[in-house]
């Protein structure tokens, strides 16, 4: 996104994607506001804000402890190096299409000296993939939901059967659930009963939850404990980190209880798009709260008149787009979040309809 997109953005007064969003200044006042803020400011993640956070998190996610990341990739990158420690082994099981594998710039193999087990193709892997395997594994890792396929969730029987498979095989399961919120409001069951299929979770806070940044890492005391030295190592031990806690625990209050609420958002939007002239909805039916577009056209093309469109309409459609797996088309994402309080499905397939019919 550059300046000009990022002009025609704030001049809009609907959005399209994920929240609606804000100035600085108005999510400092409103962070200031909160109880949470006339608590002293943690010292290097000890006490504050940042105690009650891993507390409540640990709570939510029926572990035992909890410690707070400014980086999801640091929170894992620490869990998998423990785990490789432990277990006298660098090989850790992740998706081809995992953000581990695609969007890290390979730290996990050049920053954590680990090496990855590929497996899957465009859907998430199932406990086949892992009987297949024959050298000893530190770890396995599931994305929840897997974005770069779709926001996939793998179908929660195959998921139990991979819990089931690491803790017959004592290899430990983490779940990358940067998007866990949304992941277990699209199979309809409580967070907890979710987290504890796994050994390990990192779960993000400026996604779905709307924060400032970071992350947590939770589960067993000895874990978090250990991760802590690595944290260090990895240069994550800021002085002080109480803004981003302030703001995940607002994410938590303000859009937690909302996730069943945006996947069903999201459901009901792609199935009026699913017979759009020219657009093909990945997932059909979303799994989460968000689903790719996959569209004829260049990106760049479609930047500009996404830009043009929000100049003329003040809707702000997509933050962009990407070469799809089919020549001569463009991938898009659409996630869903409380922007979607200022317009009905209705409305938003209109916008889409003119926006990829070359009208408005």
């Amino acid at each position: 996104m550059n300046d000009a997109d990022r002009a025609a953005k704030r001049g809009c007064t609907h959005f399209l994607p994920m929240h609606v969003p804000e100035t600085p200044a108005a999510t400092l006042r409103r962070l200031a506001a909160l109880d949470a803020a006339e608590v002293d400011a943690d010292s290097y993640g000890d006490s504050g804000a940042v105690t009650l956070l891993e507390k409540r998190c640990a709570g939510l996610l029926g572990t035992s402890a909890a410690r707070f990341f400014i980086k999801g990739m640091m929170a894992q990158a620490a869990a998998l190096t423990v785990y490789a420690d432990d277990r006298g082994t660098r090989n850790v099981a992740v998706h081809r299409m995992s953000h581990i594998n695609l969007d890290e710039g390979d730290a996990i193999e050049r920053a954590c000296g680990l090496r990855s087990i590929r497996l899957g193709t465009t859907m998430p892997f199932g406990v086949e993939d892992l009987r297949r395997i024959t050298e000893p594994l530190a770890a396995v890792v599931v994305e929840l939901p897997l974005r770069r396929a779709g926001f996939l969730l793998p179908p929660l029987a195959e998921l139990r059967a991979i819990s089931a498979w690491c803790r017959e095989n004592k290899v430990p399961l983490h779940f990358d659930g940067a998007r866990l919120w949304e992941a277990a409001a699209g199979y309809d069951m409580p967070l907890e009963a979710l987290a504890t299929l796994a050994d390990s979770i990192y779960v993000s806070f400026y996604k779905g939850l709307g924060g400032l940044g970071g992350a947590m890492l939770a589960g067993p005391e000895r874990l978090i404990d250990a991760t802590a030295i690595w944290q260090q190592r990895y240069f994550g031990n800021l002085y002080t980190v109480h803004p981003y806690a302030l703001s995940a625990l607002d994410g938590l209050d303000r859009y937690l209880p909302r996730m069943p609420e945006f996947v069903a958002r999201a459901r009901e939007l792609a199935a009026a798009l699913r017979d759009m002239p020219g657009v093909m909805v990945n997932p059909a039916k979303p799994h989460a709260h968000a689903f790719q577009i996959i569209v004829p056209g260049d990106p760049a093309d479609l930047t500009d008149r996404n830009r043009r469109f929000a100049e003329d309409h003040k809707v702000w459609l997509f933050n962009a787009f990407q070469p799809a797996p089919i020549a001569g088309h463009a991938l898009a994402e659409i996630n869903i979040g409380d922007g979607s309080d200022n317009w009905s499905v209705e409305q938003a397939a209109g916008w889409l309809r003119d926006f990829f019919s070359g009208g408005g």
